[in-house]
């Protein structure tokens, strides 16, 4: 008993080094994060203002972008950085004006670095000035993280946090996400190894998938590949999107590297619904579409069907006209291993 007690005294402060080095790290992080999006936000609105340049500007940007910085800032992207400096323009980030002190003679409050990017970028979905003050306020006071934001927000139910002048908390917890936040990711341009790796998994596997399906598949044909369905102003970019002329319905299929959680299912669920209301098809015969996740991992692969809600008696109607599960797990573990004998380094 008395061995635990001291081990655990040991560890404790050990343990408090540890996380109070990560929050610090995290904030700083997120100070440059927010002053190099202000500040970049501020070029591409002053320049689109000063020289009336074409929206595809932001394309050509990109393109230029590319080379040292590869995917992690598209036009699209740009565009919400953009944004956010024409909603923030009064509120610079703390970091630029702390040795010269003009924050402090303004009487602006500074964009916070206790919180992110994304929950500024999630902030910015809300119409208003004041209620984009309330949820930050709340989200602040109650260390809401990112996913628990969008949730808030998603209620409908406008937030309340009144502006007493005083901070609402001491400090931010650290999301144990925070370091694979893809945001994050390719800001610090850190994770070269990773991206590779998933791009290679990604693109052999993807092409792959679009052939083996459209063999396999009872007439199915391809619609679009990397299709973008916007989901609480986040994109989200569906691999594969087939349509099945007997089925008369759309088949959206995910590729997951490592293995899928609840979230990947409930996210394909709303790209589903999304396709449904968008109404891609001018058809009364139309059947509500169906969803694929397949997860690759360096020991296998596996996959899931998803079917539409209410649609459990049409189940093996679907599956009849689809290839089957083990088919496609196989031929994923096929690809896996030839993409394993190209390029042996990503079985470290």
């Amino acid at each position: 008993m008395t061995e635990k007690k001291e081990l655990r005294e040991l560890v404790s402060p050990l343990q408090e080094v540890l996380l109070e080095s990560r929050r610090t790290a995290m904030t700083a992080v997120n100070a440059e994060m927010l002053r190099a999006y202000w500040e970049m936000g501020k070029i591409l609105l002053e320049a689109r203002e000063g020289e009336n340049v074409p929206d595809d500007l932001l394309e050509a940007v990109s393109a230029e972008l590319a080379p040292e910085f590869g995917r992690a800032f598209s036009a699209k992207k740009l565009a919400a950085i953009r944004s956010f400096y024409g909603e923030y323009a009064h509120r610079p980030p703390l970091i630029r004006f702390h040795e010269k002190n003009e924050l402090a003679e303004s009487g602006l409050p500074p964009l916070n670095p206790r919180l992110s990017w994304t929950h500024y970028r999630l902030l910015l979905s809300l119409p208003g000035e004041e209620e984009r003050k309330a949820a930050e306020r709340m989200t602040l006071r109650e260390r809401w993280s990112v996913s628990e934001l969008e949730r808030q927000l998603g209620n409908g139910t406008p937030l309340v946090c009144p502006d007493t002048g005083e901070e609402c908390d001491d400090g931010p917890s650290y999301p144990e996400d925070f370091a694979s936040d893809p945001h994050v990711q390719a800001f610090l341009g850190v994770p070269e190894r990773q991206r590779l790796t998933e791009t290679v998994l990604e693109r052999a596997l993807i092409d792959h998938l679009q052939t083996f399906f459209l063999e396999k598949g009872q007439d199915l044909y391809l619609v679009e590949r990397q299709r973008e369905t916007v989901l609480d102003g986040e994109a989200v970019f569906t691999d594969l999107l087939f349509y099945s002329r007997p089925l008369h319905a759309f088949l959206a299929a995910e590729l997951v590297y490592g293995d899928f959680s609840r979230e990947d299912e409930q996210r394909m669920e709303r790209v589903l619904r999304k396709i449904r209301e968008d109404g891609l098809v001018e058809d009364e015969t139309e059947n509500p579409p169906a969803g694929l996740l397949l997860s690759v991992r360096k020991d296998g692969g596996r996959m899931r069907y998803i079917f539409p809600a209410g649609a459990a008696g049409q189940e093996q109607r679907y599956r009849s006209r689809l290839p089957l599960e083990e088919d496609i797990a196989a031929e994923l573990e096929r690809e896996r291993d030839e993409i394993l004998a190209r390029y042996p380094f990503l079985e470290e």
